[in-house]
């Protein structure tokens, strides 16, 4: 099996739950831009309040490190993971995902090559640049074990479970029209495009 270097954008619960898993089998770097947070992660304490992730950095062996340097961390990554913030401003109706976009921006200028993987709470309708979507897209060595590690972050949120993940494939939430680029390898739930 082969040594993925992952770098995890985002360390609120579904940035480091995922890191936490990944890190098991892969070094890992986490990326945050609160000091204190990467502080903490390197000293193995959980900057939240969660059992498993605080048992996994206490007890578990981790190939984890945390940094503050985005572009060092996706420079020598061959995937990341964008778990970054997307708060939903209620008065405006809007989703900012402006945070998602900055990290794919700096990936796609520190390592045009890295997989981006988004975990982040998009919009429906959200689409992301045509060539992140075409990399995702055309990528044939996904590693069974980071897919592995991300239907088992989806289970301890109690989300969607995927049963099993296809290489080569985009999973999709509902089927949007700015897919159709991709169409053969976009799976949904929604198989007969009415949700």
């Amino acid at each position: 099996m082969r040594d993925y270097r992952i770098s995890v954008a985002g360390t609120g619960y579904v940035g480091l739950s995922m890191a936490t898993l990944l890190s098991q089998h892969h070094h890992v770097t986490a990326v945050d831009v609160i000091p204190e947070k990467v502080e903490m992660i390197n000293a193995r304490r959980s900057p939240i309040q969660d059992e498993y992730i605080e048992k996994y950095l206490a007890e578990k062996t981790l190939d984890l490190t945390a940094t503050l340097d985005g572009r060092s961390a996706y420079s020598g990554a061959d995937f990341v993971v964008i778990a970054a913030p997307t708060n939903y401003d209620p008065v405006r109706n809007y989703f900012d995902t402006s945070h998602v976009e900055e990290v794919i921006d700096l990936v796609l200028e520190a390592n045009p090559d890295a997989v981006m993987v988004v975990k982040s709470t998009v919009p429906v309708g959200y689409c992301l640049p045509k060539d992140t979507k075409q990399l995702l897209a055309n990528y044939a060595d996904v590693p069974q074990n980071m897919m592995t590690a991300i239907v088992e972050s989806n289970r301890t949120r109690k989300d969607f479970i995927a049963g099993q993940v296809l290489k080569k494939a985009i999973i999709a939430n509902r089927y949007d029209p700015c897919l159709d680029d991709v169409k053969g390898k976009v799976y949904t739930r929604d198989i007969f495009n009415r949700d």
